[in-house]
């Protein structure tokens, strides 16, 4: 069989260090994962192994904070540097680098040389305003520290090549982090030798790979991650289009590429954004797929070391073009490699349908800024495959699942993979829920592949699916099951106590996205949550239609459940502006009239808001289930119950992987 990607699974040289194909696992945050002395723990080695036996060619490890003295580890929260305790660590770091090697993957380690102005408490290269508070003024850091910084990072890169490691990544000079600020003029206006000029601000950048390959050897490989354009107006003044750049340019991050491969970098791992624009950082559903392959074109005509390149790369005909074509070396993929671990196996395989798609909904991120690893909506296990481990099931059942949503679908489909007779019943013609109803929007498409996906899966794994019958409480009695897990779903919540709610224009939001209304030019839209928010966007963007958005609350997105990553507001608020979509947040709906609807303000005041339909998208209600009904039936019986329809796909994905990895 032809090799569909040949120019994707073709060889590459990193300094001497040959990988086998072009995909790299981006560093994700799981520097968290370590124990507590620092080292790789068996969960921490087991999601990376994962990685390597799903054919990746290249892991880049989460970053490690290295600074013992300038810059003291939190040793209570974590990272811990490989210095704090290097005994313990080497064991570890031996182990992982031994076992991914089995695999033919290579590893790098990412080395981070601070947060500046991104973290509390961390100096930048000047006197600036801190990300968290811009009330809030950084020490300036000194040069005895910032030397004292590069001794470590070249300590923990001889440490990590004694370990077998085959070369280390230098974090971070993107997404603002310390040494982003050192090179970017609006961070850095120093008067001694790390200020001023481009080549001073870029010095410690050379110190560091200099001081790296003097101690390991001109052979061992140092990439930098690099951030090729800002996206920022200035200090919390993200630029939605990349206008009035007040950051990095990509003319100057060409001149950087060049300098940083003339001081002996061997690879450039290329991202765009910084906090203060996270939206290209991590970027929400709403960004194209592959957007910063335009630039890395740019940078590509500067340099002759391989540019690897992040950001929605999750579509392997854009990536195995823009290779062919010379615009990239090589693809990391991060969110798009935690949802599926195998993703260049299945490539390799001829099956980029059997690839876990992932939704770029965030809650990686979101997670790994207030949990203790990443996790993932789409795949349970996440970054915790030594924990959550899924096993053969010691006594087989006959398991019936009652709905065909993702939290259905995914009970399915784990208790099948166990070994279990599974039935899936659901009562419309169709799988995936309200997952059809996500998946409406054109900037939706991952969720409709999700959706194709499970109905691949359930077929392939042996779930036995009957279509249209709605089941009963005497249907399920007499199935014969041992175990029955109810997952209903949900439908959308339509106020009666609403005065005017049964006229005409009022009409509920799975209606309009499910095909059933048609609604007119002047539309209302009932509530800023991502159902209603979104349907804003789409209309105004697609349609042209005159949209205005109402909510109680005093943002869009504030009540989502599973909680909005605040680039995913930053980035839809910014897209609602732009398309004339007019908010009205703090308000509430009083009621609705033949010319419209009747908003009411926290001071009482009353507005008339014209409109040809009124649309209603406050929440969801968890159908009424039969699980009461089923006390005393000889059977185990579970429930998921349906958060906020649309965007509970985490939570139903999750508790899904609970109930079944146990049955």
């Amino acid at each position: 069989m032809a090799n569909k990607y040949p120019y994707s699974f073709s060889p590459l040289n990193i300094g001497k260090v040959q990988i086998r194909n072009r995909y790299a696992l981006a560093p994700m945050g799981t520097g968290s994962m370590g124990g507590s002395r620092g080292e790789y723990t068996d969960n921490t080695i087991e999601y990376y192994l994962e990685r390597a036996r799903g054919g990746f060619g290249l892991i880049v490890l989460g970053s490690i904070i290295v600074d013992m003295e300038a810059q003291k580890p939190d040793l209570i929260n974590g990272p811990i540097p490989p210095s704090y305790a290097p005994v313990v660590w080497r064991e570890s770091a031996c182990r992982l680098a031994e076992r991914i090697h089995a695999y033919g993957t290579k590893v790098f380690m990412q080395i981070g040389f601070g947060h500046g102005r991104q973290k509390p408490g961390q100096k930048a290269p000047s006197p600036i305003p801190r990300y968290a508070d811009p009330d809030e003024i950084c020490e300036q850091i000194s040069v005895e520290e910032i030397r004292t910084k590069i001794r470590y990072m070249v300590k923990t890169a001889k440490m990590a090549k004694d370990a077998g490691f085959d070369g280390v990544e230098v974090h971070a000079m993107h997404w603002g982090y310390l040494l982003d600020q050192f090179a970017m003029a609006l961070c850095n206006f120093r008067e001694d030798e790390y200020g001023g000029s481009l080549e001073n601000r870029l010095r410690v950048h050379k110190e560091i790979v200099e001081g790296i390959k003097t101690e390991c050897g001109q052979d061992f490989p140092v990439a930098i991650r690099m951030g090729m354009k800002s996206y920022i107006k200035g200090f919390h003044k993200p630029s939605l289009f990349g206008d009035e750049e007040a950051g990095r340019t990509i003319e100057e991050a060409c001149q950087i590429a060049a300098l940083l491969e003339s001081y002996g970098y061997d690879m450039l791992d290329c991202n765009s954004g910084i906090y203060d624009s996270f939206y290209y950082a991590v970027a929400p559903a709403y960004m194209e797929k592959g957007y910063n392959i335009k630039l890395a074109r740019e940078i590509k005509k500067h340099v002759s070391i391989p540019v690897f390149v992040a950001g929605k790369m999750n579509d392997p005909d854009m990536c195995e073009e823009a290779i062919r074509n010379g615009d990239i070396d090589g693809v990391a993929l991060g969110r798009a490699g935690l949802a599926d671990g195998a993703y260049p196996q299945k490539l390799m395989r001829g099956r980029p349908d059997m690839i876990h798609p992932c939704i770029a909904c965030g809650n990686c991120m979101a997670s790994s800024f207030s949990k203790v690893s990443a996790t993932c909506a789409v795949n349970p296990i996440g970054m915790r495959p030594g924990q959550y481990p899924l096993t053969r099931a010691v006594q087989p059942k006959k398991v019936l699942v009652v709905g065909g949503g993702v939290g259905g679908m995914e009970t399915a489909r784990i208790a099948a993979m166990r070994g279990h007779q599974v039935t899936l019943a659901e009562q419309s013609e169709r799988l995936g829920g309200r997952l059809f109803d996500a998946g409406r929007h054109a900037f939706k498409q991952d969720i409709r592949a999700l959706a194709d996906w499970y109905t691949r899966e359930l077929r392939d794994v042996g779930v036995s699916v009957t279509l249209g019958r709605a089941m009963t409480t005497e249907d399920i009695q007499a199935s014969g099951a041992d175990v029955v897990v109810l997952s209903v779903g949900a439908d959308a919540v339509m106020p009666r106590s609403i005065p005017g709610i049964d006229r005409p224009k009022a009409v509920s939001c799975t209606d309009v996205l499910e095909g059933k209304r048609i609604v007119g030019k002047k539309v209302a839209i009932i509530g800023a949550g991502l159902v209603g928010a979104e349907m804003a966007y789409d209309m105004a963007k697609e349609e042209g239609k005159d949209v205005v958005l109402v909510d109680g609350l005093d943002d869009i997105l504030s009540n989502d459940p599973d909680g909005v990553p605040f680039q995913t507001r930053w980035m839809l608020n910014e897209l609602l502006d732009l398309h004339g979509v007019q908010k009205y947040m703090g308000h509430m709906l009083d009621s609705i009239t033949d010319e419209g609807c009747v908003l009411k303000s926290k001071t009482g005041e009353l507005i008339p808001i014209e409109a040809d339909d009124v649309i209603i998208a406050i929440g969801f209600r968890a159908r009424k289930s039969m699980y009461e009904s089923l006390y005393g039936a000889d059977m185990e019986v579970y429930e998921i119950v349906a958060g906020n329809g649309i965007g509970s796909i985490a939570s139903q994905v999750n508790t899904a992987y609970e109930i079944a990895r146990n049955l």
